[in-house]
């Protein structure tokens, strides 16, 4: 059955229907001061940061986007003073900071700048932390017994949970072992019925949200509360039987989730959910700083989610630093745009770009492709976000075209296009053209940019418009699009980091956190390798496109030096040029020349710095 969609109605991580339906309860002033009364205790750092020389071990501090070393660097007052040879170093520190000290690195420690990931989404990670965890991932590796089994156990092994429903996240039926489908001529991602949650627990309503964010699977007691306490679904659909029997328990889009989740009961439990959010705000930051990061760009920042961050930092949390792009759902909210200034100071949090949602997930079957899915249902080419009435599916909406012409001529404001399907992709890159002059040197995007042919990739050269990859497309569901979802050609266009490289474009690589976990290392890992982790260990054939592998030189730099850049923060972090932030972290070993046996998103990480204060030790 083919999807039909208004605007508004594509869900992935970039746009979260959960919060815009429950903005007004979350966020509501009672509620927030419920979350800053539940903050827990600020983690106890330095004051102030001490004056230091870093000595010995591998120091990189990729100024100009260089893998060169040094050997030593000196920071003080928060700052890179001075860096090169360990004299030149010692002899500056000691005249103009006599009092600092020293930290001489191992062998084998290397001192990079902090980890930078350019496309995350803090708030709704935060705010679904206290949910179920029902998603497939163990840490950074894919769960290895994934599947309904798994999400059972989950569900019924739940203890102190605060609410009485059942509310889960990240469900993904693409990392489910594959079905064979009605003709058993091929395989088929796995279809999750309301029956399916039944069998874990018919008596409490239970709502999984997917981790596309495309669908909201729910059991038959969630179905009865939803019709029970909704006249419109009433009308829509006579019976709960039939209101069963056509939903499946698979409440798709806005329009069959709102109604579902709006129930006062279930909003009233969801906001207690909610309460502990600043403590779980604290958790993140603390994990991105355990795996070297001490800088995300949220990549859809809305005013009720500042809200939240400024909550968090206004009670002196220095973790992390944090970037945004301005989420913009509608023409309307292009409209009451400012006109853009380009940030020159660093606050709690800064805006450097606005953003549109193209489509939605590939791996959710909503990404805007050109041709149907492999899989079921039929004739599904996914959703796209800013349909227009008598333009055809394949062509780009002159509307669209004006939206984005809006943002970056008349507001002047660096654009960032989520853009997932080849459709998707191919509107994104048109609309640029209109908007954009060849040689433009503003810092456009495009998020994902998961589908690319070499005609593309030509054409946002000219125009200077730098791709972010969700790399975890690869890693976690390249078997998947392989095998169920694209098919073996269409598949080698994902994600093609080398290809965009190779014609002078600057990339960046991303979790699109909560879709994949934070972890930039890993992040390297799978640009260099390109392994697809699902697929079965003894193909000896489960490196997808191996022609877009990019060397760990590369890797390195797109999560530093050209992450600072792309999200215009090269004034602050990315390097540790003199003047910059003393961001930065020590690993145990260097990512550029590991080990054998030492899979690179294993390694130690042994401190992160922010600031000049330690943030995190090992």
């Amino acid at each position: 059955m083919a999807h039909h969609h208004t605007h508004g109605c594509t869900h992935c991580a970039c746009n979260n229907p959960i919060f815009e339906i429950l903005g007004e309860t979350i966020f509501s002033k009672e509620n927030r001061e419920k979350m800053t009364a539940a903050a827990p205790p600020k983690s106890i750092f330095p004051a102030e940061p001490q004056a230091t020389i870093f000595t010995g071990g591998i120091i990189r501090p990729m100024i100009g986007g260089s893998t060169d070393t040094v050997e030593a660097i000196g920071i003080a007052n928060g700052n890179v003073v001075v860096s090169g040879t360990e004299l030149h170093v010692k002899e500056y520190m000691l005249f103009h900071h006599p009092f600092h000290a020293t930290k001489t690195l191992s062998a084998t420690q290397t001192l990079l700048p902090g980890f930078i990931d350019p496309h995350v989404h803090i708030m709704p990670t935060a705010l679904t932390t206290g949910w179920l965890d029902v998603g497939g991932f163990n840490g950074q590796d894919l769960q290895a017994d994934y599947g309904m089994e798994y999400v059972a156990k989950v569900i019924k092994g739940r203890q102190n949970y605060p609410v009485d429903f059942i509310f889960g996240k990240d469900m993904d039926p693409a990392l489910m072992p594959f079905i064979p489908s009605l003709d058993e001529a091929q395989m088929e991602l796995q279809t999750i019925h309301y029956d399916d949650l039944d069998k874990i627990d018919a008596k409490t309503p239970m709502f999984l949200l997917s981790a596309s964010m495309h669908t909201l699977y729910v059991n038959s007691p969630a179905l009865k509360l939803a019709f029970d306490n909704n006249e419109a679904i009433r009308q829509k659909y006579g019976t709960l039987h039939e209101y069963r029997q056509q939903t499946k328990g698979q409440l798709q889009e806005e329009a069959e989730m709102r109604p579902a989740l709006e129930v006062l009961e279930v909003k009233a439990q969801l906001a207690i959910l909610s309460i502990p959010a600043i403590k779980y705000l604290d958790e993140l930051f603390a994990l991105a700083n355990s795996r070297g990061i001490t800088f995300l760009y949220d990549a859809a920042m809305t005013p009720d989610y500042k809200l939240g961050l400024d909550a968090y930092f206004d009670l002196g949390y220095k973790k992390i630093r944090v970037g945004a792009a301005q989420l913009c759902l509608t023409n309307q909210d292009v409209d009451n745009l400012p006109q853009y200034t380009q940030p020159s100071a660093y606050g709690h949090v800064y805006y450097a770009h606005a953003k549109l949602v193209t489509d939605g997930s590939n791996q959710g079957l909503t990404g805007y492709q050109s041709e149907p899915y492999c899989c079921n249902p039929l004739d599904n080419y996914g959703l796209f976000n800013f349909p227009e009435a008598g333009v055809p599916a394949q062509i780009v909406p002159p509307s669209y075209e004006a939206l984005v012409t809006d943002v970056v001529v008349n507001k002047g404001w660096p654009l960032m296009i989520h853009a997932n399907g080849d459709t998707a992709v191919t509107f994104a890159i048109e609309a640029y053209q209109n908007a954009v002059k060849p040689g433009n040197t503003v810092r456009h995007r495009i998020e994902h940019c998961s589908l690319l042919t070499n005609n593309q990739i030509d054409t946002m050269s000219k125009l200077g418009i730098s791709p972010s990859f969700l790399i975890g497309h690869v890693g976690y569901w390249g078997y998947a699009f392989s095998q169920v979802i694209f098919g073996k050609e269409k598949v080698q266009f994902l994600d093609r980091c080398k290809s965009t490289l190779d014609k002078g474009l600057r990339i960046t690589l991303h979790s699109d956190n909560q879709v994949t976990p934070l972890g930039t290392l890993r992040m390297m890992e799978q640009a260099i390798t390109r392994f697809m982790e699902a697929g079965p260990d003894d193909t000896g054939n489960n490196i997808l496109n191996p022609a877009e592998c990019i060397t760990p030189e590369q890797a390195l730099v797109a999560v530093t030096y050209d992450a600072a850049w792309q999200c215009y923060a090269d004034q602050w972090v990315g390097s540790l040029n003199t003047g910059l932030f003393a961001d930065f972290v020590i690993l145990e070993n260097d990512p550029l020349n590991l080990p054998e046996d030492l899979q690179m998103r294993n390694i130690t990480v042994s401190e992160t710095w922010v600031g000049g204060i330690p943030v995190y030790t090992a």
